[in-house]
């Protein structure tokens, strides 16, 4: 019974992602210049080849899914900013009640940004980041799987992630 309640709300978690994904692609109505979609199976893949990187290597082989998407917002967009700085900030708000924490926000006016994760104990079991930067580019990234805290660092290290100016809440 257990694991039929955990596979639902699995499914339920995936599906909230898959439709924030689809709630984004229709707003926007423009293809993102960056779309990563890596599961399991391929990280598992990834993860043996990265075995001279030992960390880097353990890190990647606990995670069930990256998902990246970078919109560029330029002279050619004809959609609305704010409507899509709106997006950001209500989805992030509906994270935080839907049992997210907020690792850290900025909010600019030229940049909103959210990183937020899904906890359980000591471990992340998800994370998330939307990006408004400069109103031209707009990037969401989300990872799914066991993160312990302590190989957080190793990972935003080795995606070349710089999080020193972020103030951490």
């Amino acid at each position: 019974m257990k694991k039929l309640l955990l596979m639902c709300l699995f499914l339920s978690f995936q599906t909230q992602a898959q439709d924030i994904m689809q709630q984004l692609q229709d707003m926007i109505k423009t293809e993102p210049n960056v779309e990563v979609n890596l599961g399991a199976g391929m990280l598992g893949l990834l993860s043996g080849m990265t075995q001279s990187e030992g960390e880097v290597a353990d890190v990647m082989k606990n995670l069930t899914e990256i998902v990246v998407r970078v919109y560029e917002l330029d002279d050619d967009f004809d959609g609305d900013i704010t409507q899509i700085k709106s997006w950001v900030n209500d989805t992030a708000k509906g994270m935080k009640a839907s049992g997210f924490q907020q690792l850290a926000a900025i909010r600019e006016d030229d940049s909103t940004v959210f990183i937020l994760a899904e906890m359980d104990k000591q471990t992340m079991k998800g994370l998330s980041v939307m990006a408004l930067d400069d109103e031209s580019e707009l990037v969401v990234i989300k990872i799914g799987g066991q993160i312990l805290l302590k190989d957080l660092g190793v990972l935003m290290d080795r995606f070349n992630v710089d999080i020193s100016d972020i103030d951490i809440n």
